[in-house]
């Protein structure tokens, strides 16, 4: 976190906090935290401590939407952080490979979809709908996107780049599903042109947005279904590879 451009987002502010849904996705980063202390609320695991110089929070959230979405409201209550780097595996679609990282620009949120009176799957934007009557709304047929932090998406991309990972850049499908069908994948990736599927990023996204702090999404690719490629579970200690000079 040496980078002078992200000066302005940790001024005056809170830690960063470090997610990851699993054990295995948090583990790499608790290893090499000094001083880490463990503060649980509820459910929920928050190691603080330093890594290099800087004050960092990891934050276990759990598997699925609304893990997610509490575990990163509960960080931005007690910790008033200045960033949120929310990081794991993923499904890869297409061509992309297991050891392949995904940098979000933008998420779609695939658990909010809208089944017409024509018998027609849609998305809708949560959002939009706090505001507005049903009735009033347009439901599109490719998913509104939530568009990621640029500051922290091109610093991240400047630390991807140097470090020689294969990365792409685009949209990560996000929701409570797991899918497994080839032809249903492929299906997906056309319509909506998302790289990767997993299951907490929009919930993070949403939530931290209700408190204003700043967001980075990034996923290593542990599986493609569409490609009959298995999980891999050491992709974690490869991302935390790619990351660690990020957090310093």
């Amino acid at each position: 976190m040496s980078d002078a451009r992200l000066t302005s987002l940790r001024e005056g502010k809170g830690p960063i906090v470090l997610q990851g849904a699993m054990e295995m996705e948090v583990a790499p980063f608790i290893k090499r935290l000094k001083g880490a202390e463990l503060e649980v609320y509820g459910d929920f695991f928050f190691w603080r401590g330093t890594f290099g110089t800087r004050p960092l929070i990891i934050l276990q959230t759990g598997i699925g939407t609304a893990a997610a979405g509490a575990a990163t409201a509960l960080a931005c209550a007690l910790y008033q952080p200045s960033l949120i780097v929310n990081q794991g595996t993923a499904g890869g679609y297409g061509d992309l490979a297991v050891g392949d990282v995904v940098l979000a620009s933008a998420l779609y949120n695939a658990n909010a979809r809208y089944l017409g009176r024509d018998g027609l799957l849609r998305f809708m934007e949560l959002g939009s709908l706090e505001h507005e009557s049903v009735a009033a709304m347009d439901f599109p047929d490719v998913p509104p996107l939530l568009e990621t932090d640029e500051r922290l998406r091109y610093i991240l991309e400047a630390f991807l780049k140097k470090s020689g990972a294969s990365y792409r850049t685009g949209i990560i499908a996000s929701s409570d599903q797991w899918n497994e069908a080839s032809e249903q994948i492929r299906r997906i990736r056309e319509k909506t042109g998302a790289l990767c599927e997993e299951m907490e990023a929009a919930a993070v996204w949403m939530t931290a947005k209700r408190f204003r702090v700043p967001c980075a999404f990034v996923r290593i690719i542990s599986n493609n279904n569409e490609r009959g490629l298995s999980f891999d579970p050491s992709v974690c200690e490869t991302l935390y590879r790619l990351l660690k000079n990020f957090l310093m």
